[in-house]
């Protein structure tokens, strides 16, 4: 009773320092068996030399031993124990199957499953004295007289190994072991010629958020992540030690391009030319050539030379983004390198809620990667390695499929599920999530040696399986956050089994044993693969689908306008297809994230303008008036003019419309009316392809048919008017004549004469 209060109270302490320690160091997923395990001294495998049962040579263990408790412990003895004996009664079977494995990873801590070795005081090691919360690291070199003795034949498959520490303390009455940790190893015959060939795939995958303005959000997180200790620094030093043994870079595109805005000051958001004979610039606004070859970072300078950069040069996100940057153009250039669709978005969610995703996220260039001429194989593939029916129909150009093997029921399928095959023409490649998972525990199953001693166990049983025929292949997706300190040994432990044969993940799916046999052989059925609920109502609100759409379109419409010597367009689309990966899963504010980011788009949009008359009245059936047109931008645009109407108008612009920076112009329009009466026109504005830009106006346009009668009455008034005019001076001019013409004299007339 007093040891279980004493307990209690190391309970708390544990919690402070556990919860101190989770500040500082990176999350996994790992999955701890026995989480009520509360022993007061905490033990750890931090390396297994060699992680098999060796035929000649001594077995090293090294590790640490903590002391959780409140009480100083005197008097430790940390001792080798075995699940093997000649007179071990605790003793479980040899594993020889996967099932198996996984059983035995999920036991409890304090399951008996062997014997301490206590013989020889040689073989284990004495500490006198260790006080609360002290740690001290500790090393047991078991000869091979002691293995021949634990081990006088030993069988094909998997043994349990561990070390045990036993101690005393002023409450101490319990028999049991005072602090444990366990792990597998495995055994197999010297004279096996097959390996297993065996892929190690290293994620660099996570959540990327820009804000409204273009720049990144959470830079301390940003700067925890990209950390040696944080999940993207680790997993880059872990495959960076992998030396000349094959490792596979799963690399969502994306990541390189968020870094080096990291790297450059995290600016905001600018529509900047490209310079001259130039690639289009990164994401961050800045041509590829400010970088140069041999620094992947560019330094502070860079950082300062940027407009509107929201990170001092001098600032430890900065910072550490650039070291991350050398670190990753090391490795990744010449490295075997799987990428995922630019951003990696949600595909499931995206099948139905926005389908041409994915198309667009896999033609989506990575500027990063091309400029350090990274060319990888075209994957996909789930951070848990659930994808439905409908994502995987989407892989529509050739990229292959990774599933997690927890897909595979075994209602439909074998006991154990096929390691690769094909879906249609797509190939697969299963996932082996039992050596993702790791080692037993209690202490961290997903540790550098217990996902190595997990790996080569699955090995091991998978050549017991197929004894004269070939082995199948395995593949493990390594947890994120995993710790590189342990990297060296993970990588030396692998190289150095003959029957463990690395290779990368391209080498894999090319191999003929990844789904030997005819292709009609191969072919797995989607509808009998398992897709949980709960994977389901996990994935991508709809909305968020909808709002990286708009956003999408809205950047091409921009982009458009401006013409090829800006990539503006380019960076949105990037950053709504970021907007949509599997990181921001659960994230409340990813839709109007995106939302904000689209009404900057809209914003620049708005600054194009029409203005056209309250109204036009044509004299005939055709016609033209003109309207004006505005950029506001401090860039050139190209649009053009489509107007909508009734049947009985056609209206014509003069396209396309070039408009300089801060300009306004004058634009004819041509209207032709098929009949007479007031027609209603829309007009506006749209890019070369026809998408609205968003500006529009309208107005009336009045027309009759008169023209022909004005032109009869004029016509004819004008005839009659010339008429008169010829028959008025037809008649002055003969009265003229007849006025001027001569006659003959005669003579005058006598009067009569009168008679009176």
């Amino acid at each position: 009773m007093v040891r279980r209060q004493s307990r209690l109270l190391g309970g708390v302490v544990t919690a402070l320092v556990v919860a101190l320690c989770l500040l500082v160091a990176p999350t996994t997923a790992s999955a701890r068996p026995g989480d009520t395990y509360d022993a007061p001294l905490q033990v750890t495998i931090d390396d297994l030399t060699p992680g098999v049962l060796p035929r000649s040579g001594p077995l090293i263990v090294t590790g640490t031993i903590t002391n959780v408790d409140l009480e100083t412990w005197h008097d430790i003895r940390l001792y080798p124990m075995f699940g093997a004996g000649p007179d071990c009664t605790t003793c479980p079977p040899v594993m020889t199957t996967e099932a198996e494995l996984a059983t035995a990873a999920a036991s409890d801590p304090e399951t008996p499953v062997g014997d301490r070795y206590t013989r020889d005081p040689k073989v284990r090691y004495d500490i006198t004295t260790l006080d609360p919360g002290q740690s001290v690291s500790y090393l047991i070199r078991i000869p091979q007289s002691v293995l021949k003795d634990r081990f006088p034949h030993p069988q094909a498959g998997v043994y349990w190994f561990g070390v045990h520490a036993l101690g005393s303390s002023p409450s101490d009455n319990d028999p049991t072991a005072d602090g444990r940790a366990r792990t597998f190893l495995p055994s197999v015959p010297a004279s096996t010629k097959d390996s297993v060939d065996t892929a190690v795939v290293v994620p660099l995958r996570g959540r990327i958020a820009h804000a409204a303005e273009g720049e990144l959000g959470r830079t301390q997180a940003w700067e925890q992540a990209l950390s040696p200790d944080g999940t993207l620094g680790s997993a880059l030093a872990f495959g960076s030690a992998s030396g000349a043994n094959p490792v596979t870079w799963l690399l969502d595109p994306a990541l390189p391009d968020a870094v080096r805005q990291l790297a450059r000051g995290n600016p905001v958001r600018a529509i900047t030319p490209n310079k001259p004979n130039e690639e289009p610039p990164s994401s961050d606004g800045a041509s590829p050539s400010e970088t140069p070859s041999g620094d992947a970072g560019d330094g502070g300078g860079a950082a300062a030379e940027v407009d509107g950069a929201t990170l001092e040069p001098d600032n430890p996100v900065v910072t550490t983004a650039e070291s991350w940057l050398r670190q990753a153009q090391a490795v990744l250039p010449g490295g075997s390198v799987a990428l995922l669709p630019y951003g990696d978005p949600d595909l499931a969610a995206a099948a139905t809620g926005l389908p041409d995703l994915y198309k667009t996220a896999r033609e989506h260039p990575g500027r990063v990667l091309k400029d350090w001429g990274v060319h990888g194989t075209p994957v996909v593939g789930a951070p848990n390695g659930y994808l439905d029916e409908a994502a995987i129909t989407k892989v529509d150009d050739g990229a292959t499929v990774l599933l997690t093997d927890q897909m595979f029921p075994t209602e439909t399928f074998s006991e154990t599920p096929p390691v690769g095959g094909l879906i249609g023409d797509r190939s697969v490649v299963v996932t082996s999530s039992g050596a993702a998972r790791g080692g037993p525990g209690p202490d961290d199953a997903q540790s550098p040696v217990g996902l190595r001693q997990r790996l080569l166990s699955e090995a091991a049983v998978r050549v017991l399986k197929a004894g004269a025929s070939r082995p199948e292949p395995l593949t493990l997706v390594l947890p994120s956050g995993i710790d590189a300190a342990g990297a060296r040994s993970f990588w030396d432990g692998l190289g150095a089994v003959p029957w463990l044969h690395l290779v990368d993940l391209p080498t894999l799916v090319g191999a003929s044993s990844v789904g030997a046999g005819p292709s009609s052989d191969r072919q797995i059925d989607p509808d009998e693969l398992s897709y949980p609920d709960g994977q389901h109502d996990a994935q991508l609100d709809p909305n968020v689908l909808g709002e990286a759409g708009t956003l999408i379109r809205s950047a091409r419409t921009l982009q458009s306008i401006l013409g090829k010597d800006y990539a503006i367009g380019e960076e949105l689309v990037g950053e709504a297809l970021a907007g949509t990966s599997y990181g921001v899963r659960g994230d409340s504010d990813a839709g109007p994230r995106l939302g904000r980011t689209r009404d900057w788009v809209l914003e620049k949009l708005d600054k194009i303008t029409i203005d056209a008359p309250q109204g036009v009245t044509l004299s005939s059936s055709s016609g033209s008036f003109n309207i004006s047109v505005r950029n506001t931008l401090d860039q050139p645009v190209t649009v053009r003019i489509e107007a909508t109407t009734d049947e009985g108008a056609t209206i014509r612009a003069a396209n396309p419309i070039v408009l300089t920076a801060n300009s306004r112009a004058s634009v004819p329009i041509e209207a032709s009316m098929r009949r007479a009466g007031v027609h209603n026109i829309r007009l506006r504005l749209t890019d070369a392809d026809g998408n609205p830009i968003g500006a529009e106006d309208a107005l009336p346009i009045r027309s009759g048919q008169v023209g022909v009668v004005i032109w009869v009455i004029i016509g004819t008034g004008g005839g009659i008017l010339f008429f008169a005019i010829a028959v008025r001076l037809y008649r002055r001019i003969r009265r003229h004549g007849q006025a001027t013409e001569p006659t003959e004299p005669t003579e005058p007339t006598q009067p009569a004469e009168v008679t009176p």
